[in-house]
């Protein structure tokens, strides 16, 4: 990324308490740390999980990660991507979202993806927009999970064809929602 003013640093054995603490800050209500303890072993479902602590001048300002599912092998679903609250408004969270979509693209994924609601997390579905994405409304059948708003899948094509919607396809987010109850 060209000047990048902020470092990224790969989520470990030696940092996932800080990985934690970041993501614990941004979202209080949520707990992701079985998803950061799942990314350094292996985890049969998943073709690439990692996740990075955002740092600014050694001092972390934010978290990002990266899933994909064999199944599914050209998305690359955004994970746990925030920014904590004393760091918000400097340009930080544009600045990971490139970070992440060129990654994906590095990496050869055809589509980054990701879902959200539309209660909490107004801010960063207007950046989501303004990144190009696209959206629609997750309301898979299969996949009971239980939100006060609607769920959202975002969806973007890293390639030169138009984005393709994500269609109501599986997502797991009924175990995702048992792994943060751990």
């Amino acid at each position: 990324m060209k000047n990048s003013i902020l470092n990224y640093e790969v989520v470990s054995k030696d940092n996932i308490d800080l990985a934690i603490k970041v993501q614990n800050t941004i979202f209080p209500e949520e707990n992701g740390a079985q998803n950061f303890i799942d990314s350094i072993g292996d985890y049969t479902y998943i073709k690439e999980l990692i996740f990075w602590i955002v740092l600014h001048d050694e001092n972390p300002v934010g978290i990002i990660g990266l899933y994909s599912y064999l199944e599914y092998p050209d998305d690359a679903f955004m994970g746990w991507y925030g920014v904590l609250p004393n760091s918000r408004s400097m340009g930080f969270g544009n600045e990971i979202f490139d970070f992440f979509e060129d990654y994906s693209r590095s990496q050869g994924y055809k589509n980054i993806r990701l879902y959200t609601d539309d209660i909490d997390n107004l801010d960063a579905i207007k950046l989501y927009y303004k990144k190009g994405m696209i959206s629609e409304e997750y309301t898979n059948q299969t996949d009971v999970i239980h939100s006060i708003g609607k769920i959202l899948i975002l969806s973007k094509s890293l390639t030169e064809r138009p984005t393709e919607k994500w269609d109501n396809k599986y997502l797991g987010l009924t175990a995702q929602v048992e792994r943060q109850n751990c």
